[in-house]
């Protein structure tokens, strides 16, 4: 199965938690709080995306946890972690509607329109994990590109964008050498393989990607794909 976790032109989600704030209109609330509401929505909408085919898969169940993880570094705090958790297990088996929650998003945090864009940049890369883009994804994704107000034009652009770049992707990684790719060698044992693929994927997991220039953010997307690739080759050998 293919894997696609970022595409050209990803400014992550995570940016804001470090350096948007200056966008907002809320004067009362600490940033730690602005952080951590931030947090909370984001959760809730990847709970929609990611059910929105009517299963979380293996992929996009490790992609959350790293999701999670990259919380608690920004936010400063493990214990939100559960907190964190709980609402999105919540929201992903509830009908709690997603152009609900993106406008009271919109309402509450009051972020530039490039913030919102990179907002849905970061969901359409969840809906790809799996190699497939269907018609739920895109409905979901359409519900909080509207609940977000962002411009049809706008919207259309993104949708084309991602889904010609998907294909140039997948074209990409036909003939690789897994072993080469993870970095590992031929005889190396399954848990030195999981090791090099847990540490790569940290490195090149768009989370960690946030302030890089294009350039470097494709790159990173290639590579991305590449690892995820040889590890599912060599996943399936060892099994």
């Amino acid at each position: 199965m293919n894997i696609f976790l970022i595409l050209i032109g990803l400014v992550v989600a995570f940016w804001l938690l470090s350096r948007g704030f200056a966008n907002s209109n809320s004067k009362k609330q600490s940033l730690q709080e602005l952080q951590y509401d931030d947090a909370k929505y984001l959760i809730m909408l990847t709970a929609k995306v990611a059910k929105s085919d009517g299963v979380v898969s293996k992929d996009e169940a490790n992609y959350i946890s790293l999701l999670l993880d990259d919380i608690c570094l920004k936010l400063g705090d493990v214990n939100v972690r559960n907190d964190l958790k709980e609402l999105y297990t919540w929201h992903k088996d509830s009908h709690s509607s997603a152009y609900a929650i993106a406008k009271e998003y919109k309402q509450k945090m009051r972020f530039s329109q490039k913030i919102w864009i990179n907002r849905i940049v970061f969901f359409m890369n969840l809906a790809y994990i799996d190699g497939e883009f269907n018609g739920n994804e895109k409905a979901i994704l359409q519900d909080i590109c509207d609940g977000f107000g962002l411009h049809k034009s706008i919207v259309e652009d993104l949708f084309a964008h991602f889904e010609a770049e998907f294909k140039n992707l997948s074209k990409e990684n036909t003939n690789i050498d897994p072993y080469e790719v993870l970095g590992v060698s031929k005889d190396a044992s399954f848990e030195e393989i999981k090791a090099s693929y847990r540490r790569l994927s940290r490195e090149y997991h768009p989370d960690f990607t946030m302030d890089k220039s294009d350039e470097i953010i494709t790159q990173a997307t290639k590579k991305m794909q590449q690892i995820n690739e040889a590890y599912d080759m060599l996943k399936a050998k060892f099994k």
